[in-house]
């Protein structure tokens, strides 16, 4: 098989193989000791959560991407007539031979599963940040499952994750409304979300981030763009205990929970906001998966009819 066949053939079977980061996490936390806990367990215990489900993720990672490289490698095996019809029964020789003959597809492999495991950190970090909104009781748009085109609408960026309660209600009232960033890590990269922030108009943003180094500097100058930093909580006592401009996780959720309610108890949306809100739930329906996820916007599908029909 000559390298560019071996790299279409790579690109195949890790798309077949290899779970996307989202579906990593629902795994992830399908196995873990927090699939059945309460909105409280999550408020609780968001920190935990998160480092918990991501070391899931890794480990879940690692068990498909080795079926993956046993796959590869014995696509090179059964394709080749040499050790096909070799009659040496010399392990070394036979290994040695392998490596001599296959060294560019087995460079080619090793450099595809280097880009997989950085491309999948950032979205894995997004969908386990959304499980735990989810499951601390924090309704939400992302343009994972929305699409980009209702986010475009409202001039959100691709820096613009997650907006809560969600796109509909930033339409109408943006101060009222919490949008969401999300970045492993900063480095040079933060200055993107001032950028964009400019750019689209939004006067607030929360930019997530497992981040244990940011200089004083690129605090400041985030606050002054009204960017509110999010870490978890064990990296706010240990890094940022002096900033106030630093969110601890749990503080940042029980936020977004009076955002939520401030929603859910408004008396004066009309029947207009809740058949658009509506159609956004059902976009979200009809992509879910995890029977909890659909129970949820199931409930708040119901909730929007009932607005319609009063």
């Amino acid at each position: 098989m000559d390298i560019e066949h071996f790299k279409k053939s790579i690109k195949s079977n890790r798309n077949a193989l290899v779970p996307k980061p989202r579906d990593l996490v629902e795994e992830a936390l399908r196995n873990s000791p927090y699939y059945d806990k309460d909105q409280s367990y999550f408020l609780a215990n968001a920190t935990e959560i998160l480092y918990g489900v991501r070391a899931g993720c890794w480990n879940t990672y690692l068990k498909h991407e080795k079926e993956f490289n046993i796959k590869m490698g014995q696509i090179l095996v059964k394709q080749d007539s040499d050790i096909q019809n070799s009659q040496n029964s010399n392990a070394e020789e036979i290994i040695g031979s392998f490596l001599e003959k296959y060294s560019d597809h087995l460079f080619e492999l090793s450099k595809s599963n280097t880009n997989s495991r950085r491309a999948r950190a950032g979205k894995e970090f997004e969908a386990i940040i959304e499980a735990i909104l989810l499951r601390s009781g924090i309704f939400f748009d992302n343009q994972g499952v929305i699409g980009s085109k209702l986010f475009e609408t409202e001039r959100l960026g691709k820096l613009v994750d997650c907006v809560v309660p969600g796109v509909i209600e930033y339409s109408l009232e943006k101060r009222k409304c919490s949008l969401i960033s999300m970045k492993t890590t900063l480095r040079e990269r933060w200055q993107e979300v001032p950028e964009e922030m400019k750019r689209t108009g939004a006067q607030e943003m929360f930019l997530l981030t497992l981040d244990d180094g940011i200089t004083k500097n690129t605090i400041e100058s985030l606050a002054s763009h009204n960017i509110t930093l999010v870490v978890p909580d064990d990296l706010k006592l240990k890094c940022y205990e002096g900033h106030l401009s630093i969110y601890g996780l749990t503080q940042f959720l029980y936020e977004l929970i009076e955002r939520n309610q401030l929603w859910i108890s408004r008396k004066d949306l009309s029947k207009d906001y809740y058949q658009s809100k509506l159609e956004t739930v059902l976009l979200r329906l009809k992509d879910i998966k995890d029977p909890y996820e659909s129970e949820i916007f199931g409930q708040l599908k119901s909730f929007c009819l009932k607005k319609i029909d009063d």
